[in-house]
């Protein structure tokens, strides 16, 4: 019996989990663009915040996926800590809809949305209905796991033991909140302990004064799953993971101190003790919500506190494009150039990071080459709607042309942060496969990156500044630079013939020069834009 107990119980939570996986998956794949849109537009205000964090969560059925996924934003610059930590405490409500579920009993209609949802996933041709037959197998592998957990449960019940030790839990609360916190670090998923929870108190083995601080837990376990995702990131999206850490340990602590009287609260709300619970959950998280919300600013002077550090700012957004000016050519062609120029100090900066990456490849130099190509990416877009809006003016024949080397210009500097991002990909790629470079080829590529930065970042200053004789000077460094690079390929050829070079470095060797060659070249193509010329290459 005990065999078959704990096999039937394994067997019912990991349904349930899946189940709950499933339909996420398939919610996000349904809302998923939408929703990251939602999350990066709709964020500004606090209390918009948080309604936005409760409504996606509810959405995607996982605050763990939200919160993740903010970890991400704000680790990409597209979020800042206090809109994160608006988010973070509406997702704590969002996710309460899951045990709402749960304690509604619609587990009878399990096994026909498996059968329904199977159906719709495997006959349908079309993306989005697969995702809706996804979400549906989902929901039922949810309860069917769940009324799997229910029937392995319920003869514990004839337990006195289990019945007493679980009676623990409600004379040491602080007990309760503990095992809640390891079952649901364990499995990753509050949803899924809020479901053993409901479960063994419909079974009649915990009473709502024994499940209670368990929830609490559940609240704190949950954080791990954002802790996790913050390893390796940024400061601010630490911080943001910590901030979701604090907010939930600072609540279950609050209600924890005045738990008999919040239990008392939980029976009023229904006579069925499965509501009880999930009433709980949600009036908990709305409370710590409605209380936090006004105080996100001291929150966040806390985690910053907490995580020290000064962290490196990339606005990903245009700084010197005006809507408003666009009617006047002049004015506006005059403010593109600096966000152009803004740009490509950008990819600058990524070749800094490239170039630090090959000589300390412990350091994080990946995530600010990673995060400024998507700054690149973004301002472009963002620069080319500009000049569009420009064109649609009335414009001097001089005008028209500046607009249009203006977009070349466009094209020029994104290319030449694409080829910064490869550089730092087969960089990447060197120091996984353990491959060295020799002395010699490291000193060729330190003046290569050298004379190129030197070239680029010199053009983007004449460039901003209409130097058209500072231009013309240090284009003549686009012919050392090819003169470099032809050498480099050379002497990298005798290396592999003396063998002193692996022929897997110079593979790697071979593609940072020509990626360094070919910005040389877009650099080359800024100093003609300069000059007023349209672009040579």
């Amino acid at each position: 019996m005990t065999v078959s107990l704990i096999m039937n119980t394994v067997g019912g939570l990991g349904l349930f989990i899946y189940g709950i996986q499933k339909m996420a998956d398939g919610l996000q794949k349904i809302a998923g663009d939408r929703m990251r849109k939602m999350l990066e537009i709709l964020t500004t205000k606090p209390w918009r915040g948080a309604m936005v964090g409760a409504g996606a969560t509810a959405l995607v059925q996982s605050s763990s996926a939200i919160t993740v996924m903010l970890v991400g934003f704000v680790n990409a610059g597209l979020m800042n800590l206090q809109q994160a930590i608006g988010v973070i405490m509406g997702a704590n409500i969002g996710t309460t809809i899951t045990a709402q579920m749960i304690a509604f009993h619609i587990d009878r209609y399990a096994l026909p949305a498996i059968g329904i949802g199977f159906a719709i996933t495997f006959f349908s041709k079309r993306k989005l209905y697969k995702f809706i037959g996804e979400t549906i197998l989902g929901f039922g592998l949810l309860f069917f796991g769940l009324s799997l957990m229910k029937d392995a449960i319920d003869p514990l019940k004839q337990s006195p033991a289990l019945v007493d030790f679980l009676s623990i839990f409600g004379q040491k609360p602080i007990l309760g909140v503990l095992a809640g916190m390891l079952v649901t670090a364990i499995i990753q998923s509050s949803s899924a302990t809020m479901g053993l929870v409901i479960a063994s108190a419909t079974a009649g083995i915990l009473t709502i004064n024994t499940a209670i601080p368990i929830v609490l837990g559940a609240e704190i376990g949950t954080c791990i799953t954002a802790m996790l995702a913050s390893i390796g990131t940024s400061l601010a999206a630490r911080r943001s993971a910590v901030a979701h850490l604090m907010f939930n340990v600072t609540g279950a602590a609050i209600f924890l101190i005045i738990l008999p009287l919040f239990t008392k609260f939980a029976t009023f709300t229904s006579s069925n003790i499965a509501r009880q619970i999930a009433n709980a959950q949600t009036s908990l998280n709305i409370m710590c919500t409605l209380m936090g919300l006004p105080l996100i600013g001291l929150v966040a002077k806390a985690v910053t506190f907490l995580v020290p550090g000064e962290e490196i700012i990339v606005e990903r957004g245009p700084i010197y494009l005006d809507p408003h000016i666009t009617g006047t050519p002049s004015i506006a062609l005059g403010q593109a150039t600096k966000e152009l120029a803004r740009m490509a100090r950008l990819t600058i900066e990524m070749l800094d990071y490239d170039k630090e990456f090959i000589f300390n490849p412990k350091n994080k130099s990946k995530k600010h080459v990673e995060q400024r190509e998507e700054a690149v990416d973004n301002l472009a877009a963002k620069i080319t709607k500009y000049l569009t809006k420009i064109s649609q003016n009335s414009m001097s024949p001089e005008q028209s042309k500046k607009l249009t080397i203006l977009m070349h210009v466009v094209n020029d500097v994104e290319r030449a942060g694409d080829h910064a991002e490869n550089i730092m990909k087969i960089i990447d790629e060197k120091n996984n496969e353990r491959i060295i470079f020799s002395k010699s080829a490291e000193k060729e590529l330190d003046k290569l990156f050298y004379d190129v930065k030197t070239m680029y970042g010199n053009i983007i200053e004449a460039f901003e500044g209409d130097d058209i004789e500072t231009t013309k000077k240090y284009q003549k460094l686009e012919k050392k630079i090819d003169k470099i690079a032809r050498e480099a390929h050379l002497r990298h050829i005798k290396r592999l013939k003396e063998g002193v070079c692996l022929s897997a470095a110079g593979i790697l060797f071979l593609d940072i020069i020509n990626n360094l060659e070919r910005i040389g070249d877009l650099a080359n193509n800024l100093g003609y834009a300069t000059r007023g010329e349209i672009t040579k290459l």
